[in-house]
């Protein structure tokens, strides 16, 4: 059976983020709520996420409740409370400081590599150096108006953009859907190349310490 291979459109990009341009409150509340989860207790994470509960994701369902994240996020690191987020708030995390990857992103990348060759582990991506540019450059790239602070616009079209991406990727069918089978697939990808991710940042900074 031969295998297609989707390319990236930036058309349908576009679109998927207009899609997602006007968020709407009442979804927005009932995540808030918690009242989109029907039967929460033998509910699991798809099904928390699937609002109509029409068995498939739309982008707008999958962006919505992280909107809601990223403002209490945006307002948790807003320590002025001014509504902007300077440089020195922006890479401030609960345990400190956002820790600079820059530096060693080409040995993580050949790490995950290694990782994936040596365990035959398909899930796991290898990342490009890229992913882990330093936190004044991810700053860069989130202050799209380069005045010098993160709006809560600005950080939320920053997020829209990345879940619009991930989504292509996800959306297997190409019918701007996605299916539980597609979720779980693309949770077990998450899962493998984060925990490959994880241990090769361990001990590639434990051998700088050493």
């Amino acid at each position: 059976m031969k295998t297609t291979i989707k390319k990236f459109s930036p058309t349908l990009f576009s679109a998927l983020l207009a899609a997602t341009a006007v968020l709407s409150i009442s979804q927005a509340n009932a995540f808030e709520r918690g009242a989109h989860r029907g039967d929460h207790r033998g509910a699991g994470e798809f099904n928390r996420i699937d609002v109509n509960q029409d068995g498939q994701l739309s982008l707008d369902e999958m962006v919505t409740p992280l909107m809601v994240k990223v403002a209490k996020r945006f307002n948790r690191k807003d320590s002025d409370d001014d509504g902007l987020l300077s440089f020195e708030e922006f890479q401030q995390t609960r345990r400190g400081i956002k820790t600079d990857l820059s530096d060693i992103a080409d040995g993580i990348v050949q790490c995950v590599a290694d990782i994936k060759t040596d365990t035959g582990n398909e899930d796991i991506i290898v990342p490009t150096a890229d992913k882990f540019i330093s936190p004044a450059d991810k700053f860069a790239v989130i202050d799209t108006s380069n005045d010098g602070f993160i709006s809560l616009e600005e950080l939320q079209a920053n997020v829209t953009a990345k879940v619009a991406a991930h989504f292509l990727v996800m959306d297997q069918n190409a019918d701007a859907l996605i299916t539980e089978e597609e979720f779980n697939a693309a949770k077990a990808i998450r899962k493998a190349t984060k925990r490959a991710i994880h241990q090769c940042i361990n001990e590639l900074t434990s051998e700088d310490i050493v």
